[in-house]
């Protein structure tokens, strides 16, 4: 049995970071378990150069845009996680072995990554505001100092235009990266048909993200390179691997690896708490004991470890996911135009649909000029033969845009999940079923006629809307929901798990429903907030004890 007087973190990603921070600033013990994969295969085989620099000279290109064993091609449909490269395949490493998930309705992805999904995030870092949180029992208020810190910390870009009151003050906002042509071109655009596009509900604005234009510790601002989907060497776009390292720091903090945490049970009266976790190397299990627990192992691994150790197999619980629509564009103001070659991967801009008088639900998409992910992705989805489709798609690309649209979701009957306890000795399943009802997706559909009707009127002409299936956006929430409502396999507005004295969840798994924004920013102020509570309440309880 191992012994800590502290706290123990399950999991690593943006959540399990965010809280420990707190805890380990306020002295007290943290032992963070996970198992940790990381890539050691690729990081080290990318040179420094940019995109165009590699694409012309060097000879080894192949192996980490295509792989070494072609796992960059894909011969399916693309689909969920495109921009899951090579040197990004890590991400999912024994997930289905180690967390399997029955379903033929959710394309769900997890993660046992070193750093979690957010090894491989997008960095949309936005807040949630009161009306996105319009129907949760917590307020902006609540959050408020916690976004701040935590763009403090890990360093957020932005620029103070339409967008801004919609994505949240902060007074540490980084200036935001550089437009490449195509951004420019859209915004400017913009800019000359506000009035307009506002009378529609339709405002557009610089990308918030968690990526640096100026240098913040060790950390670089952006290189400009093009390679943010393959490599983190310059660590300009924030990981939260790059967290456990400065998290590890601290000697009071000790990262774990490579544990699954499976369960756990609450001793001395509530006052204790003892971790059961399986060594996945060596097939053994382990006990951890702490005072309190913090669980933040994703969405559905957090529903997996509470289901398990109160013995609710087979018990339904609701899920919600961003529905995800993206649409390729060709915007004609570009075509046959010259483009200059120092850009980045990520959103080049944010779009907010505002609710109209029809609907309550926000609308948000974020924008993306397309390059690094290569040509032949998108030719094999097109329409035409191979050849000619290269031809094409390379006079297109100087204007193609991908216009990545989230709406809001909402728990339903159709959507939930259940643990099924196996039966031949292997993992425990998680089956998850996701339907929205016809309602809802014919007011997405027309949403979304909204929003590309004003697209259209910026130069951007649809090529088709694809629908990559329930689950696509990788944005889960909602499994032990917070409530103000004293329920059971739920939360306090504290995030304090119900029926319970030392258990915490600090992941998606608390948001009652998603806004249509990116969750990232919320999960992880909300998780310093968890933090915060309880290194106030362990100081409390040693006041009293002393």
């Amino acid at each position: 049995m191992r012994l800590t007087d502290g706290v123990i973190v399950v999991g690593s990603g943006a959540s399990a970071t965010a809280a420990a921070f707190p805890l380990v600033r306020a002295g007290i013990p943290v032992l963070m378990l996970d198992v940790g994969n990381v890539d050691d295969h690729y990081a080290a085989v990318i040179p420094e150069k940019s995109f165009t620099e590699l694409r012309g000279s060097d000879p080894g290109q192949h192996r980490y845009f295509l792989g070494d064993d072609f796992e960059g091609v894909p011969f399916g449909q693309v689909r969920v996680g495109a921009q899951l490269t090579p040197p990004r395949r890590f991400i999912q490493r024994d997930a289905e072995r180690l967390t399997p998930m029955n379903t033929s309705t959710f394309a769900g992805v997890e993660s046992l990554a070193k750093g979690g999904l957010g090894a491989g995030w997008g960095a949309v870092a936005v807040q949630f505001d009161d009306h996105d949180l319009r129907d949760f029992p917590i307020r902006l208020r609540d959050l408020a100092p916690y976004y701040e810190s935590v763009a403090a910390r890990i360093g957020v870009s932005g620029a103070a235009d339409d967008l801004h009151e919609r994505y949240g003050n902060c007074s540490c906002l980084q200036p935001p990266l550089e437009l490449d042509s195509l951004g420019a071109s859209i915004l400017d655009r913009y800019e000359k048909r506000r009035a307009a596009m506002n009378q529609m509900g339709v405002y557009l604005g610089r990308a918030r993200l968690a990526a640096l234009s100026r240098d913040l510790g060790v950390r670089r601002a952006q290189s400009y390179h093009d390679m943010d989907f393959y490599s983190d060497r310059e660590q300009s776009v924030f990981r939260p691997a790059f967290a456990v390292d400065e998290l590890r720091q601290f000697p009071h903090f000790v990262y774990a690896k490579p544990y699954l945490v499976e369960r756990f049970c609450e001793t001395d009266g509530g006052q204790g708490i003892e971790v059961a976790a399986l060594h996945t190397e060596s097939g053994r299990r382990e006990t951890f004991k702490a005072r309190r627990l913090v669980i933040a192992a994703g969405t559905l691994g957090t529903a997996r470890i509470v289901l398990r150790s109160l013995e609710r197999y087979d018990t339904p619980v609701p899920i919600v996911s961003n529905p995800y629509t993206y649409v390729p564009c060709i915007h004609l103001p570009m075509l046959g135009k010259a483009v200059k070659d120092r850009r980045h991967s990520l959103t080049q801009f944010g779009v907010i649909l505002e609710p109209g008088p029809r609907s309550a639900r926000r609308v948000h998409a974020q924008a993306y000029s397309y390059r690094s992910l290569l040509l032949f992705k998108i030719v094999k989805e097109a329409p035409l033969p191979v050849a000619e489709g290269f031809h094409v798609m390379r006079e297109l690309m100087n204007s193609f845009v991908i216009l990545g649209i989230h709406h809001e979701d909402r728990p339903a009957v159709t959507k939930r999940c259940v643990l099924r306890k196996a039966k031949d000795g292997g993992p425990d399943r998680l089956e998850v079923s996701y339907k929205n009802p016809q309602d809802v997706e014919r007011e997405q559909a027309s949403a979304e006629k909204v929003l590309l009707k004003a697209f259209r009127k910026l130069g951007c002409w649809p090529l088709k809307r694809i629908h990559p299936g329930n689950g696509a956006s990788i944005h889960y929430g909602g499994t032990v929901p917070m409530t103000s409502e004293d329920r059971e396999l739920t939360t306090t507005p504290e995030c304090q798990l119900r029926g319970t004295s030392t258990v915490f969840l600090a992941d998606g798994s608390v948001l009652p429903y998603l806004p249509a924004k990116a969750l990232t920013l919320t999960l992880m102020a909300n998780a310093e907030r968890v933090g915060v509570r309880v290194s106030r309440e362990l100081a409390w309880k040693e006041g009293q004890r002393s």
